[in-house]
């Protein structure tokens, strides 16, 4: 049982658990598991005379319904499993992006909240998060969501590609 809470899980035991998830969610819920509608209920949480269209649709009645609780539980759940794992209670390192760069708090800060406004965006615009789609959609048969699919890795390939030049200096 140490084990199981102590080191990192392999890949293919997150895939199982994934794959029990995903049916059991639409058998008892009879919904998708997502992740970026959670976000939404913050956003409605925090913007409740919001007058974006989406936002104001019944998906959003209860913001603090299940898709809440959900996205509360996977930060309690990170924070938990990193002190069982015997990690610090704060940590500034991002591995090789921190370490290659020496920018200050503030420019981080900066970077992180923008790379998730604009993954925020991207949900929206694309009408569901990577997961919905390459989970959720694939499985389904949904074109829109093979296509989306099919975006979301050309474009994260060739983001990490500009990245790893105009930021890392081609290293």
């Amino acid at each position: 049982m140490k084990l199981l809470l102590v080191d990192l899980w392999p890949w293919w035991l997150g895939g199982i658990a994934i794959g029990i998830l995903v049916p059991a969610m639409y058998y008892f819920l009879n919904t998708a598991l997502g992740v970026s509608t959670g976000y939404g209920n913050i956003l409605k949480i925090l913007n409740r005379a919001s007058k974006l269209k989406w936002l104001n649709t019944s998906t959003y009645k209860d913001p603090f319904g299940w898709r809440f609780i959900f996205i509360v539980g996977m930060i309690i759940g990170g924070f938990v499993s990193a002190r069982i794992s015997g990690m610090p209670l704060l940590e500034s390192g991002m591995g090789l992006f921190t370490d290659r760069l020496n920018w200050n708090y503030g420019i981080y800060a900066f970077w992180f909240f923008s790379g998730g406004a604009l993954l925020g965006f991207g949900a929206r615009l694309a009408g569901g998060c990577t997961s919905g789609h390459s989970i959720h959609g694939i499985a389904t048969g949904q074109k829109s969501s093979i296509i989306a699919t099919i975006c979301f890795l050309l474009a994260g390939t060739f983001t990490t590609f500009l990245i790893r030049i105009i930021v890392f200096g081609g290293n």
